[in-house]
């Protein structure tokens, strides 16, 4: 896998984290579109893009010497997206 495909999957999981948001921020729970199913498939698919992309760009910037800009930026937001999932899930485990 190449730079400009791990750097997909992590933009396409940033997009799935803000859509996540905005779902939950859409009003009361009644009146929402999107429930239970759909926050979870969001979440989900958000945090498995997310560690998927962080660990291509992760190979890229440790085994090819010569890996760009690109590669390292790619990293630095997968990790970020990663940790933000993650976080709320631990939350979500020792506080519910």
């Amino acid at each position: 896998m190449n730079t400009v495909t791990a750097n997909a999957l992590v933009l396409i999981s940033w997009a799935a984290v803000v859509a996540l948001v905005f779902a939950m921020l859409s009003g009361p729970f009644d009146g929402r579109t999107c429930e239970t199913t759909c926050f979870s498939l969001l979440y989900w698919g958000a945090l498995v893009l997310a560690i998927v992309g962080t660990l291509l760009s992760l190979k890229q910037c440790c085994f090819n010497p010569e890996s760009g800009l690109f590669s390292k930026i790619g990293l630095l937001l997968g990790l970020g997206v990663s940790a933000i999932l993650i976080g709320v899930m631990v939350i979500g485990l020792f506080i519910a």
